[in-house]
């Protein structure tokens, strides 16, 4: 799916994978703050639907492929943004009900489901060094995690919400593999855009459709500034942006690496919370060095890679 890189190419998609996990490293924590006073299926609706203008505005000032992409077909439309809503929905309603420590925990497997799903959709083994890379950034992953303080009294308890993470992820997994490989042609910022769009009309069926049977509920009466900018930040810089981002990435270093770069959202969560006041503790520092070590030993084979061809 990923085709040999230069360096810099390499390098860009790496740091925009890192900005990515940046991004949804704050997801899980807002979108438990906005579930409390947002219905939560409306606030699966909204996350595409209010991301639209900012990838609509990209796409009017990006240049046009070189050549001629080709037509699009409208089923494969269909289930590529099928595949995004009800990653949406899973993701958001997971989150609602699952411990904050076992959701962590599920979401930092990612880099395995991934693998595997490449494996099994693509043919594709494993990078040379993933295997090491993947070690280094689940056991970092989990020292940021359990040197949280209060989480060893919190303990691994599941509340329900879990099980939908991980078909959650594999939605998204497929929906990384099959854009690439029906609507590569139209850029990255074409493919995010269009297939948002598609999302987002199945999202606000879904709601109406909810909203109509008395299962959904409706606006509400009012948000603090402060959970207006957390509801405008998940949706134009956790959907739009990381989602252009997430993409070129993928194209560029593949699924599995990609998603190997998302174990670092842990580490930029500790490093949010110290900016505002929560220091980290010593196993969340050391953690978050190996985690990061897991990157940087993939992104310099790859790079080396690139200069042997």
């Amino acid at each position: 799916m990923a085709e040999r890189a230069p360096r810099s190419a390499l390098l860009w998609a790496s740091a925009g994978l890192l900005l990515t996990a940046l991004i949804w490293g704050t997801m899980t924590p807002l979108l438990k703050v906005l579930t409390e006073v947002i219905d939560v299926w409306l606030l699966a609706a909204l996350r595409y639907v209010l991301g639209l203008p900012f990838l609509a505005a990209c796409l009017l000032v990006v240049a046009r492929p070189a050549q001629t992409p080709r037509r699009l077909n409208a089923a494969r439309l269909a289930i590529l943004g099928l595949a995004m809503t009800a990653f949406s929905i899973l993701y958001t309603v997971g989150v609602r009900y699952s411990h904050p420590v076992t959701a962590v925990v599920v979401l930092n497997f990612g880099p395995v489901i991934s693998a595997v799903m490449a494996r099994v959709m693509l043919g594709t083994r494993a990078a040379p060094g993933f295997p090491v890379a993947l070690g280094l950034a689940l056991v970092g992953g989990a020292m940021v995690l359990f040197g949280t303080p209060g989480a060893r009294e919190r303990g691994l308890a599941l509340e329900g919400g879990e099980p939908l993470l991980v078909i959650g992820q594999i939605c998204w997994q497929w929906y990384s593999i099959r854009a690439q490989q029906w609507l590569g042609d139209r850029g990255q910022i074409g493919l995010s855009t269009i297939t948002s769009a598609v999302a987002a009309l199945w999202m606000v069926l879904v709601y109406l459709t909810l909203w109509g049977g008395g299962v959904a509920g409706g606006v509400p009466d009012g948000l603090t500034w402060r959970e207006v900018l957390y509801l405008i930040w998940i949706c134009v810089f956790g959907v739009a942006v990381a989602i252009v981002l997430w993409n070129v990435g993928v194209s560029r270093v593949g699924l599995p690496v990609a998603a190997l770069h998302m174990n670092a959202s842990p580490v930029f969560a500790v490093l949010t919370a110290a900016a505002i006041g929560l220091p980290p503790t010593g196993l969340q520092i050391a953690g978050g060095l190996l985690v990061l070590c897991g990157i940087v030993y993939m992104q310099l084979l790859q790079v080396g890679r690139a200069r042997s061809g």
